[in-house]
């Protein structure tokens, strides 16, 4: 959303949204420009291509149908000034970037568009397509050149307001202390994954969970499978049930759990999906045990 001063006021519901807010810079007849805009998000990895939404009729958009190119350079905590004189005035009004206690440029590598220094990242971009949408056009820009600061935090725009990102909210995880040998257990299952996803079936009786040994390590946990990416997590665990010999019942209605397991300064992070089940003929290689024993169960 283009931050003109002239522009509608945005309706109380509107202005619930939160975005980070981006510092668009072209360049045309009249010289280099910058707008401060809100609506700018990748929509690709591969290529990497990045979606502005400009207002008909500014000089920006004018500028980059006739260059086919612009910069994106998002905003960082320290240049609310950058963004208030971007957004403020027109670039019909002043030559924004020739105000020398407020912009500072860098020349770019890949385009002829300057960018801005002291944002969080400056990509480069050559048009690759417009499209009208609403009362804005869509621009999008494919990547040829970008790089960040890990230093600088983003800005980010709320209710009128400016903020910053300066505390990080921790996942609703439970932490489980675990033995070395669960956790390195559970962390070969990740392969090297940032989360485990996992799906298991919780039988019990009379205090004790059914558990089975796993071939090899022989550790014992509650019946589970990986998940796998596109596949009915509940069906999955069903079938591989069979395979091993175990006929339960698993309920429908399933439960989600997420954990860290945690051994020393090691963590594993992990996200259950459970269901419950009943058992109808087992295996030799499962057995019972009490609940507090085993790191799922008695985490629930």
């Amino acid at each position: 959303m283009n931050m003109i001063l002239t522009r509608k006021v945005p309706s109380k519901a509107e202005r619930y949204f939160s975005t980070g807010i981006s510092l668009i810079t072209s360049r045309g007849i009249k010289g280099p420009n910058v707008m401060a805009a809100e609506w700018v998000m990748q929509i690709s990895y591969s290529p990497v291509l990045i979606a502005i939404f400009i207002h008909r009729g500014s000089q920006t958009l004018k500028n980059i149908e006739k260059t086919k190119e612009f910069g994106i350079n998002v905003a960082s905590k320290d240049q609310t000034t950058e963004v208030n004189v971007a957004g403020g005035y027109s670039g019909s009004e002043i030559d924004k970037l020739k105000i020398k206690n407020v912009f500072k440029i860098i020349k770019p590598q890949k385009i002829k568009t300057v960018m801005i220094s002291g944002c969080t990242i400056n990509a480069e971009c050559k048009l690759v397509r417009k499209e009208k949408i609403g009362d804005h056009v869509m621009l999008v820009g494919k990547v040829v050149h970008i790089k960040h600061n890990d230093v600088k935090s983003p800005l980010i725009y709320h209710k009128g307001r400016y903020f910053s990102l300066d505390s990080t909210i921790e996942h609703d995880r439970k932490e489980v202390l675990v033995s070395k040998e669960t956790l390195e257990f559970f962390t070969r299952l990740s392969h090297g994954k940032f989360v485990l996803k996992c799906a298991g079936v919780l039988v019990k009786s009379r205090h004790k969970i059914l558990v089975i040994k796993w071939p090899k390590t022989k550790f014992e946990t509650i019946p589970f499978i990986t998940s796998q990416t596109g596949k009915n997590q509940r069906d999955h665990l069903v079938e591989l049930l069979s395979k091993t010999g175990l006929d339960i019942q698993v309920n429908t209605e399933p439960i989600m759990k997420r954990f860290v397991l945690r051994n020393e300064n090691k963590v594993q992070r992990i996200n259950f999906v459970l269901f419950n089940g009943k058992s109808k003929k087992l295996s030799r290689d499962t057995t019972w045990k009490p609940i507090q024993l085993d790191v799922i169960a008695n985490s629930i």
